[in-house]
């Protein structure tokens, strides 16, 4: 029974050379760190300067608030909070809903916007100071931090002064406290924006990094490039019949004297064979180079014994093919190691059978000898 083929889309994984041939481009890593901190940078210069909204003016006042005790409801010092006065500054609603209890039909709110009419900001819109105002108690319930954040500077010490008589009138007015008194108010300053381009280089350096870590994964896992002998035999089910160097290196002895060996136990008789390269697209000129690389890595070694080469295109590119292996004795696929030609190699072991031609096996051509060492552990 034959051995069962593997396919190069759903052949077993080497491990041990999927990572050896991740480690040849490891080289891309630092430089999509590098091209993705660039990136994140141009877009966060974009967006934080170039097509940034207009920067706010900002005005703080800090105000102490004197509560009142009443005998039989005690202080009601729970009830403000930072959620309750931003309500309070921004409602018309003095009682929120009867979250607080109060004497006073006085609203901060209405009190701000007659404040800046007397001030005169008569065109300043409810809604937009509504968005300009924030109260906060950071710690302690009786000190408030208010701020006003609006991109005309004017009109943000307008809104600060305004708010800041608001909320004074409103601690005489309600019962709940003794005095709301404003203890200083800052000058008016452009909104200090805190500088992240640091944090935005590095994220960006970081996603490509991971990015092309993927991509280099998926590519490697999905491609049909060859490189280890063993996994070539595994995937066509044709045994490997040597490796062959660059023609500009020296072949090292010992994939030498693996090719003698496979040569002269598969070759005992002069035979005539046709020699192809998946990697020809035109001509034969790669089969023409790789007859030429045998003939001088192992033709001293086996003297008489040297197979006759016939170098052939790719049969479907020579309408005289089936002729001309016809007066062959079979064939042996040339493959350059670490090439998009594994679909093409199937595609033409499947026609050589069709035509009856008996494969004899595969050359590797252009190895890299060193990736084979770290591999082989030579």
């Amino acid at each position: 029974m034959a051995a069962k083929r593997e396919n190069y889309d759903n052949e077993i994984l080497n491990l041990r050379a999927f990572y050896l041939t991740i480690l040849k481009r490891i080289w891309i890593l630092p430089i999509a760190a590098v091209i993705g901190a660039v990136i994140a940078g141009i877009i966060y210069f974009l967006v934080t300067c170039v097509y940034a909204p207009a920067r706010n003016y900002v005005t703080e006042s800090t105000l102490y608030i004197y509560f009142a005790y009443d005998e039989n409801k005690g202080s009601v010092v729970d009830s403000y909070n930072a959620y309750t006065w931003n309500l309070l500054v921004k409602t018309q609603d003095n009682t929120l809903g009867g979250i607080i209890e109060n004497d006073t039909d006085y609203n901060i709110l209405n009190g701000i916007m007659d404040n800046l009419d007397n001030a005169g900001y008569k065109d300043v819109s409810k809604d937009e100071v509504i968005a300009s105002i924030n109260a906060d108690i950071p710690s302690d319930v009786r000190v408030m931090i208010f701020t006003v954040k609006n991109p005309d500077k004017e009109l943000s010490g307008a809104i600060a002064d305004a708010a800041n008589e608001a909320l004074k009138t409103y601690g005489k007015k309600d019962t709940a406290f003794t005095e709301i008194k404003l203890l200083g108010r800052s000058d008016t300053k452009l909104e200090v924006l805190t500088d992240r381009m640091g944090v935005a280089v590095a994220l960006g350096a970081v996603v490509g990094f991971i990015l092309s870590m993927i991509a280099l994964l998926l590519i490697r896992s999905m491609d049909d490039e060859v490189y280890v002998p063993e996994d070539v035999e595994r995937r066509y089910s044709l045994p490997v019949l040597g490796v062959l160097s660059p023609a500009d290196e020296k072949e090292p002895s010992f994939f030498r004297n693996e090719l003698l060996l496979t040569f002269k136990e598969n070759f005992k008789a002069p035979l005539k064979l046709a020699l192809i390269s998946a990697d020809d697209r035109e001509g034969a000129e790669n089969a023409v180079k790789a007859s030429d690389r045998l003939k001088e890595v192992i033709g001293e070694g086996l003297l008489n014994d040297m197979p006759v080469f016939c170098e052939m295109p790719l049969p479907g590119n020579d309408n005289d093919s089936r002729e001309k292996l016809s007066h062959v004795d079979g064939a042996i696929i040339v493959m350059s190691m670490g090439k998009h030609n594994g679909a093409m190699t199937e595609h033409m072991i499947s026609l050589l059978n069709k035509l009856k031609c008996k494969v004899y096996g595969i050359v590797i051509v252009d190895a890299d000898m060193k990736f084979l060492n770290r591999y082989l552990g030579l």
